[in-house]
């Protein structure tokens, strides 16, 4: 037998083929053959482990018969026709069963049922009670009707991988939590999964398919509906959020996802998959509550505190000035080193009211000069001349004030935390397609890798506060600012190389 040829009993039973279920698919092929060959009988036959069963016949043969009985063992050594003419004078044949009982073949021709995947599954034979030859005519015939065996088998495989495939979407659907339906053009439900189903009352729900359900709910809820499906037939799919109240009275939130789809006859139809989100949009809402809580806490509190705190501070001054000549040495320190914490606590409450103010009155993007912006902010912080700080002269479109403030907070900290009194930061820009890139790079001491994810966090610092002052706030300020414009920040630096603080902030069209 050649080797790409083999037996497959894996392959046959991917085509649902048994003895149990002889096949009638194959009766006019069998047909065919008798009249094309001239021949009184045709079998056409599959082949398991160990047995030959007959898928369709013409004549008198029995639905399962021994392979070895069939001249099967021999033919299916072939992939052409294999014909012996005269079975009682033949080797192989004159004492095989069937010639010398019934049915008393004396002619025999067969060809393999050979896939495309090159595994034989059977094969196609006609058989005669006298002696005979196929011409060349007959073969061709014989040769033709098997390839039509094997592409009814390749469709009949299709088919039941299509069926098996169809049975799997049905029970992804059915079992789906999510609500999953379609509707025609005129916009009446045609296909509800069980999940969809369940929403209505029992005794409503073989009312849904075939029927448009928009009767069924409020006025705006029933236009809310027919908009968002409208847009989804006009532009393919349309996204949104609706709040349904149910005939159970039940009001529930779901994400809706609506999606054109044509069927063979270019009819136009929708498919909806709806997922609850009424629990999630709550907690979402739960949130920004708490949030919003944490930051008018955050600003009374800084606001409110700068008062008092600006009290004592007079007051520790006044008390200084009055124990000028009664005190000495330390204890005069010790008032420089109140006033040290009360300024302390100034910069923390000043950096805590500008965090609680991300976000709010941010103002419309402009044109903002980068030169004049660093002007500006270093004027805020009242810079001495030992720092030599250059920008770039060009023009970015951003919010004025969201934009300085991280600027400032950058300038600061790269000043605050060099280990010299001089040094020189650059601030460059560049234009990317949907970004502004600004870098800010200094010649300071550098920051050891190990602890770049450490310098973003809220209240820390990498050196006591006793020698650098900070509230530690400083680049979490600039990292909720750039979050709050889908913008981001990341930093290149190692020990003594100096760092550079990069930040990416969107263009004001593609927020």
């Amino acid at each position: 037998m050649p080797k790409h040829k083999e037996l497959s009993i894996q392959t046959l039973k991917k085509y649902n083929l048994n003895s149990t279920d002889i096949d009638k698919l194959f009766d006019d092929i069998a047909v065919l053959a008798i009249e094309g060959c001239n021949k009184p009988f045709a079998m056409v036959s599959f082949i398991d482990a160990d047995t030959q069963w007959v898928a369709s016949k013409v004549g008198s043969f029995p639905n399962e018969i021994n392979r070895e009985n069939i001249f099967c063992t021999d033919m299916l050594k072939q992939t052409d026709v294999f014909e012996i003419s005269d079975t009682l004078i033949d080797e192989r044949t004159k004492l095989n069963e069937c010639v010398i009982k019934t049915p008393n073949i004396r002619y025999f021709a067969g060809v393999p049922l050979i896939n495309y995947e090159q595994k034989i599954l059977g094969t196609l034979c006609v058989f005669d009670t006298q002696p005979s030859l196929l011409d060349k005519h007959q073969k061709a015939i014989l040769k033709l009707l098997a390839k039509d065996v094997v592409s009814q088998l390749a469709l009949r495989r299709k088919n039941l991988e299509l069926s098996n495939l169809i049975d799997l979407n049905q029970m992804i659907t059915e079992n789906n939590p999510d609500l999953i339906f379609a509707k025609d053009s005129d916009y009446k439900i045609s296909h509800a999964n069980t999940a969809f189903l369940s929403l209505f009352p029992e005794e409503m729900r073989d009312k849904v398919i075939g029927h448009s359900t928009l009767d069924i709910y409020s006025d705006a809820e029933a236009l809310t509906f027919l908009v968002q499906d409208k847009l989804a037939f006009e532009q393919g799919k349309a996204e949104t959020t609706e709040h349904i109240t149910f005939p159970s009275g039940e009001m529930r939130t779901f994400f809706i996802t609506k999606t054109r789809f044509d069927d063979d006859e270019g009819n136009a139809y929708l498919l909806g998959v709806a997922r609850d989100v009424t629990e999630r949009e709550a907690l979402i809402e739960k949130l920004k509550k708490s949030n919003s809580d944490l930051d008018e806490f955050a600003y009374i509190a800084s606001h409110d505190l700068k008062a008092p705190l600006n009290a004592i501070k007079r007051l520790v001054s006044w008390i200084e000035e009055d124990a000028n000549k009664v005190l000495q040495g330390d204890s005069l320190e010790h008032f420089g080193m109140i006033k040290n914490r009360i300024d302390r606590m100034n910069m923390l409450l000043k950096d805590l009211l500008d965090y609680s103010r991300i976000g709010k009155n941010d103002g419309l993007p402009q044109t903002l000069n980068l030169q004049e912006s660093v002007k500006s902010c270093c004027k805020s912080l009242a810079l001495s001349d030992s720092f030599i700080i250059e920008a770039d002269d060009t023009d970015l479109v951003l919010p004025k004030v969201p934009f300085e403030l991280v600027l400032t907070n950058l300038i600061s900290n790269a000043i605050k935390h060099h280990d010299k009194t001089s040094g020189h930061i650059t601030i460059k820009c560049k234009h990317l397609k949907h970004d502004f890139q600004i870098s800010v790079t200094d010649d300071g001491p550098g920051i050891d890798p190990s602890l770049h994810e450490k310098i973003f966090m809220k209240f820390q610092t990498l050196k006591p506060r006793d020698e650098v002052e900070g509230s530690g706030l400083g680049l979490a300020i600039v990292e909720k600012v750039l979050a709050n414009y889908s913008g981001n920040i990341s930093i290149t630096s190692d020990v003594g190389k100096g760092a550079t603080l990069i930040v990416t902030w969107p263009k004001a069209n593609n927020k």
